[in-house]
């Protein structure tokens, strides 16, 4: 039976694919290298957690021989976690970002090089068999693993430390998204701790202490399901904020309706020429919807007491009942006092603040009918 669709790979793989989606997205819409930097880091892990599984690797190996998919599996670990280290100096460091990023790639060369050249000595019936009792005192097999493992446990703890350092200026959202991140970085970095201490007691002082390798597992499966959440975490909140706050100006452009209705019967030319289209065009409608009734109320202003914009704060249908006279009085051609009011309340002084008062008018407005 296929392992790669039981219940823990296919959340992994829902986690990879909304994560890769995300960050792709973030790409297209701001192709900087921090962005990039992100990208690259969760698409070799992606790759990597895939070339784990028993159905591609083994095609992978016969394509490119023995052991070719599990260099290719700790290479792509590595190329992510150094893409990450990349992106916190990349935000740290402004224009010495690049000498120092020139530098970090060394170890992640010798890293990747140490690997390729312990499995090519590797006999070939040994070439990509999993870390374990029966090729732990192998010492090239010892060798490619612990140089996998020491190269994992200083990116993931120097990134663990970046992470730290971030989420104390990060707002919620973000500050919640690297936390999950920090600790699943330290699970992981901890697992591969663990794995370390296996190969050397075993290499160096020959028992096999199982529980070391036991252990580590865990570790890395949980660290990695954490650190994809935390990078997933932001962007999911800001998607589901994004759809509440598109449902909320969809509601209230209805709800405005009957004011705006009104008051452009009144006085037509409030109406924007240019109509909303494109991206984003409930939020502009609704916006637009607010600024036509402001609009129509100044103009209606001189038909309007002075307290206006109070009676509007603190009792909606007497203020819906002093629109319909003074709406009355222009339509019939009154004078006016010719002097403009204040027609919403004092602290609404931007559009969001604008909205409440408006709301209740334009209810007040349709119930009074």
């Amino acid at each position: 039976m296929s392992t790669l669709f039981s219940p823990v790979n296919l959340l992994a793989l829902v986690l990879f694919a909304a994560a890769l989606a995300w960050r792709v997205y973030q790409v297209t819409r701001a192709p900087t290298v921090p962005n990039w930097a992100v990208t690259a880091c969760v698409a070799g892990f992606a790759a990597a957690f895939l070339l784990q599984q028993p159905e591609l690797s083994d095609d992978v190996d016969a394509l490119l021989g023995a052991g070719a998919a599990r260099v290719a599996n700790n290479a792509l670990l590595a190329c992510g976690i150094c893409a990450l280290v990349i992106f916190f100096l990349g935000s740290a460091l402004g224009p010495r970002r690049y000498r120092r990023v020139a530098v970090e790639l060394v170890p992640l060369a010798a890293a990747i090089t140490l690997m390729i050249v312990a499995m090519s000595l590797t006999p070939p019936p040994l070439r990509g068999l999993p870390l374990g009792p029966s090729t732990i005192h192998d010492s090239r097999i010892a060798v490619f693993y612990l140089g996998a493992g020491l190269y994992l446990i200083y990116g993931l703890a120097a990134c663990t430390a970046w992470i730290v350092r971030y989420q104390r200026v990060a707002d919620r959202d973000l500050r919640i998204g690297l936390r999950l991140s920090a600790i699943g970085m330290a699970s992981a970095a901890a697992g591969s701790v663990f794995r370390a201490l296996y190969i050397v007691v075993a290499w160096v002082f020959g028992p096999v202490v199982k529980v070391l390798l036991l252990l580590g597992v865990p570790f890395v499966v949980v660290g990695g399901m954490l650190f994809l959440a935390g990078v997933t975490y932001p962007g999911l909140r800001a998607r589901v904020s994004a759809l509440r706050r598109r449902r909320q100006h969809r509601r209230e452009h209805r709800a405005l309706a009957p004011l705006w209705t009104v008051l452009v019967e009144a006085f037509p030319s409030i109406v924007l020429r240019t109509p909303p289209r494109g991206r984003g065009g409930v939020h502009r409608g609704h916006y637009r919807r607010v600024i036509e009734i402001r609009d129509g109320l100044v103009q209606l202003s001189p038909y309007l007491d002075a307290d206006f914009g109070d009676v509007v704060a603190t009792d909606p249908g007497a203020a819906a009942a002093a629109l319909k006279a003074a709406l009355r009085r222009h339509a019939e051609g009154e004078a006016s006092d010719g002097r403009a009011k204040q027609v919403l309340p004092a602290g609404a002084d931007d559009l969001e603040s604008d909205v409440r008062p408006l709301l209740a008018l334009s209810a007040a407005l349709a119930n009074g009918k």
